[in-house]
């Protein structure tokens, strides 16, 4: 199937959302003295871009790194706590955060360009600069190379699944919210092929909002499925096709956002994939949702899901 065949789905829940945001009670942060925000730039052959680095506290030496890819219209100034509130899970969980930044000459919208095909080929365009970038700071600051994760939201979630199936050596786990299936089809056997010989069952954390008028919840559905199919061809009987376990449960205590969450274990206990659903919500409530305070506890679900995970033996999930 492809995702080219389906429609948006129009909904139009604003109504709901305005009372949902204006009862969500927001917590001011102050950030760790000793954090540390740069701005730089990276060039390789493939291109340059500039992105945010995000240090808590202390050596870096051993430290995860997470590389979070933004959606369209939506690159912070800087990824502080008013404007970006994962460096507060950097803070708390102690990992490196990296925000690679669009260039607006390429792109006037400010979208990664997940659907063109330079952007579905190892080595070549901006998955080549991004992961660039990733094992660089790795380098750079003597991260653990075994704890690197990548996660983003509407075409940074596309771009992410874009990661995860052309450098599944590099990345431990992905979170690809909002996005879309890699190569915008059905079916895990693209995912294993752009893989080759490096293919292994990927983690991976979903985030879809049911009322998504962009990236439909639908496609959302094919994302997982897609990703599952792919786990399971790249180590037969890794991933379960079904939750093996699912909960509801409020954004926040108190609040009146429903979230439902799907988990897929294991026969070995390992967390394959994670799926949540905030209920009423659409696109950009979303995206404030893995980038505001008002979802901070989604953002500690995400982290914990990734840090759970480390590149152990080839071929193997965890």
């Amino acid at each position: 199937m492809r995702i080219a065949s389906i429609r948006p789905v129009r909904i139009n829940p604003g109504r709901v959302l305005a009372v949902v945001a204006a009862l969500v009670t927001i917590t001011v942060w102050a950030p760790t003295a000793d954090a540390r925000v740069d701005k730089r730039c990276f060039t390789n052959a493939a291109g340059t871009r500039c992105y945010h680095l995000y240090l808590p506290p202390g050596d870096t030496a051993g430290k995860p790194l997470m590389v979070y890819l933004h959606g369209c219209d939506d690159p912070l100034s800087a990824p502080e706590p008013s404007g970006f509130s994962l460096t507060r899970v950097a803070d708390e969980m102690g990992f490196v955060l990296a925000y690679p930044l669009q260039d607006n000459a390429v792109a006037e919208n400010g979208c990664w360009g997940w659907d063109k095909p330079e952007n579905t080929r190892r080595d070549q365009g901006e998955p080549a600069i991004i992961a660039g970038i990733t094992t660089a700071l790795a380098d750079e600051l003597r991260l653990d190379r075994t704890r690197i994760y990548l996660g983003g939201y509407s075409a940074g979630g596309a771009m992410t699944t874009n990661m995860g199936a052309l450098y599944p050596d590099l990345y431990a786990a992905i979170a690809p919210m909002a996005g879309a299936p890699f190569l915008k089809q059905g079916g895990g056997q693209v995912v294993v092929d752009a893989m080759g010989e490096r293919a292994r069952p990927v983690p991976a954390y979903f985030l879809q909002t049911l009322f998504d008028e962009m990236s439909n919840y639908v496609i959302g559905r094919v994302n997982i499925e897609q990703w599952l199919a792919a786990d399971n061809l790249a180590d037969p009987g890794s991933a379960p096709t079904q939750p093996t376990g699912t909960e509801t449960r409020p954004l926040a205590p108190g609040s009146p956002q429903p979230l439902q969450i799907e988990h897929y274990d294991s026969r070995k206990g390992c967390a394959i994939a994670e799926f949540t659903t905030p209920i009423l919500a659409e696109h950009v409530y979303g995206a404030r949702l893995v980038q505001d305070e008002i979802g901070i506890e989604i953002q500690r679900d995400l982290m914990r899901f990734l840090l759970a995970h480390r590149m152990t033996e080839p071929h193997r999930a965890c």
